[in-house]
């Protein structure tokens, strides 16, 4: 059964500090940004993350390490957090970021990706809105495969063959 994550209550964070999460909330938007749909923060998405962070030390650490990379390059860039940066800068250190032989780096971002892209399809924006899922419906005809060279061999098409 599917579970659907509901839209969150709390608006502020309760691991990371404001500044972490601001950071965590603009990733999110980067990897699913609001289009004619709802986007990650939209749907939450940074609130749900700072839960499971904040309950799994496994991915303590790991986001720690990986912000605090995030807040070093941009300063490096310009002097300032990441959230400050142009989206093309932002961009810019993320691409680097996803192809960095470091491990724990670029494990940083694919763990943000997957916590992004498996939260926000668990919520209403993502799994209805975006996907138009209408829950378990069933059809009352179906009708099979419209691709004959999937179709089961017959005699007659046998006898041709040979």
């Amino acid at each position: 059964m599917l579970e659907q994550v509901s839209a969150p209550v709390a608006t502020g964070p309760a691991y990371f500090s404001q500044g972490d999460y601001d950071t965590l909330s603009k990733l999110v938007d980067l990897i699913i940004p609001r289009t004619d749909t709802p986007g990650a923060v939209d749907a939450g998405v940074p609130h749900w993350i700072d839960r499971q962070v904040g309950a799994k030390p496994e991915l303590q650490e790991r986001f720690k390490e990986g912000l605090a990379y995030l807040a070093e390059q941009s300063h490096t860039v310009n002097g300032s957090s990441f959230t400050l940066l142009t989206e093309q800068q932002q961009v810019a250190i993320l691409q680097a970021l996803s192809t960095d032989p470091d491990t724990a780096r670029s494990g940083f971002f694919k763990t943000v990706k997957d916590l992004t892209v498996d939260t926000y399809y668990k919520t209403e924006a993502g799994l209805v809105k975006e996907l138009g899922y209408h829950g378990n419906t069933f059809n009352a005809s179906f009708p099979g495969c419209t691709h004959p060279e999937h179709w089961p061999a017959t005699e007659d098409s046998k006898e041709h063959a040979q």
